[in-house]
């Protein structure tokens, strides 16, 4: 979005920001740093043949959640400087390229972060930690969400699942998401999450 934004249109990048950054990556880092990551050390750690690997992985993981909370950070102030009218054009201009350029490197770590978690993490906490366990979990994290964010972040979830195709993806939400919920998306795609996202489209 940014590469296509000019000063005339930055009030949208400014309402892609609030929600991007604003609201999606505030959410993961409140859930990663309070709960995700301290729960996962501790669950990948506890065991002494396990510990060296895992350690290392945490700790990459936890250096990289510094560096996305930082380009969070460095892309709300670039579009804060490009909403300014009082600063000059070029300024202003310039600072809708760091936005771009913030975006791309943010996506770069955040990918990174997500081959560690699949390919490592995800599974070794699937043999580790019983079913029950993890689900008693996934309800922590949804308490400390609270009831708006967490319909949000699920029907979010829900359109990138749909959205990859992925068969298995689909099924483990299915398997996940209480059929309540899971019934209740269309509404609160509709109500809570459209006019929210509407500029992202």
């Amino acid at each position: 979005m940014a590469t296509k934004t000019d000063l005339v249109g930055v009030e949208t990048l400014r309402d892609a920001s609030d929600f991007v950054v604003g609201f999606n990556l505030i959410g993961l880092h409140k859930i990663e740093a309070s709960l995700f990551f301290p729960w996962m050390r501790e669950k990948l750690t506890s065991q002494k043949d396990l510990q060296g690997a895992f350690s290392a992985a945490m700790d990459d993981l936890d250096s990289d959640r510094r560096t996305v909370a930082s380009l969070g950070e460095q892309i709300s102030n670039s579009v804060r400087v490009a909403c300014n009218p009082q600063l000059p054009e070029d300024r202003r201009t310039s600072a809708i390229t760091k936005v771009a350029n913030q975006s791309l490197e943010l996506q770069a770590v955040t990918q990174k972060m997500m081959a560690l978690e699949d390919q490592l993490l995800v599974p070794a906490i699937g043999a580790i930690v019983p079913p029950k366990e993890q689900k008693s979990f996934n309800n922590r994290v949804l308490l400390k969400l609270g009831i708006l964010d967490s319909r949000l972040h699920l029907v979010g979830m829900y359109e990138a699942v749909w959205e990859d195709g992925d068969s298995n993806e689909k099924e483990l939400f299915e398997e996940a998401i209480p059929a309540l919920s899971r019934k209740m998306i269309p509404r609160w795609k509709q109500k809570l999450y459209e006019p929210k996202t509407n500029m992202l489209e």
